[in-house]
């Protein structure tokens, strides 16, 4: 399936649409960054990611509060305290598959991992704050990215905007600039967006 470049967001149901869209938006991070990369899989799961590209990559690590028995490199925790522990610049490609908002661990990786000049860093967000846009409140990673305060009227209907405005927010923390993006769209009340994006450092 196609998937946004940019402009032409592409919608998708749950199942089995969205499995395939995150699919396709890993593998094209993946690519862009190379397949050298060290993977931080903050939202690790029952592996469903791994399975279909993350095991491609020269080296996993995973992290979650349930804990896997199958075999992969993981974290059993809470991966805002992982992330503010280890060192993060074993890895390149970061994937923060929330159900709801992916931009603590962004702004913890910001924060955290320097991006050298020319470097490429892979990022895979999931955001799913449509519920609290909706009820016009903007959640505080939001707002420390993006200047926005909670009380905008119509918010839900700004939501692409604020994303927008969010992944520049990022990249001006990480001195980075946005080389691609992919972004893919669900259809369910929680207005899921899935975004692929390949930064990269500034002098």
């Amino acid at each position: 399936m196609s998937l946004r470049n940019k402009n032409n967001a592409v919608k998708t149901d749950n199942n089995p649409q969205a499995f395939r869209a995150k699919v396709a938006i890993r593998r094209n991070v993946l690519d862009a960054v190379g397949r050298g990369a060290g993977v931080f899989d903050a939202f690790a799961g029952s592996g469903e990611m791994y399975s279909a590209v993350w095991k491609d990559a020269k080296h996993y690590t995973g992290c979650d509060q349930k804990p896997q028995r199958d075999g992969r490199l993981l974290f059993c925790a809470d991966n805002r305290r992982v992330m503010r522990a280890i060192d993060l610049r074993p890895f390149s490609v970061f994937d923060f598959d929330s159900y709801g908002s992916p931009w603590v661990q962004a702004i913890i990786l910001a924060d955290r991992r320097r991006v050298a000049p020319g470097e490429l860093l892979g990022l895979v967000l999931t955001e799913g704050a449509g519920f609290a846009y909706k009820s016009n409140i903007v959640p505080e990673a939001i707002a420390i990215l993006t200047g926005l305060r909670t009380g905008i009227v119509g918010l839900s209907k700004k939501q692409d905007a604020v994303i927008d405005k969010a992944i520049a927010g990022l990249a001006r923390r990480m001195n980075c600039s946005v080389e691609k993006r992919w972004q893919a769209e669900g259809r369910t009340g929680a207005a899921m967006r899935y975004i692929g994006l390949v930064l990269k450092g500034k002098g």
